[in-house]
């Protein structure tokens, strides 16, 4: 088992924008199987800042997913990634090794 976090740096303000962008992917992570899905936006520290978290069984499944995810785009898909792109200042993953 892995987890997977995504964090975000969003433009000031824009954070309510990114929290969107992830509840909607979500959806899709549910539809995959994904467990533990979480978002988090801070509390202390950098301002602006949110954080999507979930676990998932297979590396590659995940990798395969999130490949196909970039492939020709439909409306709806390009509108979520612009969400991403025009909302946040940064970003990053960290993948774990889920040991219990």
């Amino acid at each position: 088992m892995y987890m997977m976090r995504e964090v975000y740096q969003a433009e000031r303000g824009k954070a309510p924008e990114i929290v969107a962008a992830f509840k909607t992917l979500t959806k899709v992570f549910e539809e995959a199987g994904y467990a533990n899905r979480r978002i988090y936006v801070d509390y202390a520290g950098p301002m602006d800042t949110v954080v999507c978290q979930w676990e998932f069984d297979s590396l590659d499944q995940y990798f395969t997913m999130e490949r196909a995810f970039f492939v020709n785009p439909d409306e709806n898909t390009q509108s979520l990634i612009d969400a991403f792109n025009s909302n946040a200042v940064s970003g990053y993953k960290e993948i774990y090794e889920v040991i219990q």
